[in-house]
């Protein structure tokens, strides 16, 4: 599974975002695969998503000394009790604030995906823009409206994260 996960995160990690929506949204077709817009950009999402977060949930286990899986062995624990009461419960606080980075790129990446027409703030936007030819007015707001989601977004993670981080014991 290494090699094929390694193929998969790289790849996805290093072909832009705007590159797997129209391989999905325009090479499918040709491929007889046909997807509408809203698939197609959820799918691309997904898939560029998770081969970041992959590599988050990579570098958290990294940084879990392997004493700890070692410790909880020598005390009898079996693979399943290791994993829950000791490796999961680190894993998320070590990775908790990478994880609501990748949710703000997630929301700032769904503007991309109004180039296959889905009706989102940047597409709304553009529409608005071309119908009353006031761009720069209709994108200022729309930038704005995305700094406000993102930093609602930011406060509420950093919020859970208080309030989870304090419910994880450390070992």
């Amino acid at each position: 599974m290494r090699i094929p996960a390694t193929i998969y995160v790289e790849i996805l990690r290093n072909v832009p975002l705007l590159v797997i929506i129209y391989i999905l949204f325009y090479g499918l077709p040709s491929e007889g695969v046909t997807l509408g817009a809203f698939q197609c950009g959820v799918a691309a999402l997904t898939l560029n998503g998770s081969a970041y977060l992959t590599e988050v949930f990579r570098g958290g286990l990294g940084a879990i000394p392997r004493g700890q899986t070692e410790a909880a062995r020598s005390l009898g624990l079996t693979h399943r009790h290791v994993l829950g009461s000791v490796i999961v419960p680190q894993l998320f606080r070590i990775t908790f604030p990478a994880l609501g980075n990748q949710v703000v790129g997630l929301i700032l990446g769904s503007a991309l995906v109004s180039v296959i027409g889905i009706n989102e703030l940047t597409h709304v936007s553009y529409v608005i823009g071309s119908h009353t030819f006031r761009y720069f007015e209709v994108f200022v707001v729309a930038g704005a409206l995305y700094l406000v989601a993102v930093q609602l977004i930011n406060r509420l993670w950093a919020a859970a994260g208080r309030k989870y981080i304090r419910g994880v014991t450390t070992l």
